[in-house]
């Protein structure tokens, strides 16, 4: 159950910090005007997810063990109430 939390919030924060980024940085990729839709959107999405490659995955998985370990906690002492 724990590894599901931290796989799951993992997933989350990547996604979360992800779209932040996409949303505050200023940072535009040139098109040319022959671009469609479909090459923007896939262009798009890969680099927010390729981008800071290092440090989001070192945040999510930071932020997993925390709330993991959080749910271990709470979890315990509940059990030692009983």
């Amino acid at each position: 159950m724990i590894i599901k939390r931290f796989i799951l919030s993992f997933v989350i924060t990547y996604l979360f910090l992800s779209l932040l980024l996409s949303f505050s940085i200023g940072y535009t990729i040139d098109w040319i005007p022959e671009a469609t839709l479909t090459q923007k959107i896939k262009g798009y999405v890969i680099e927010e997810f390729t981008r800071f490659k290092i440090i989001k995955p070192l945040i999510a998985a930071g932020v997993s063990t925390g709330y993991s370990l959080l749910y271990l906690k709470q979890r315990s002492s509940s059990l030692s109430k009983h």
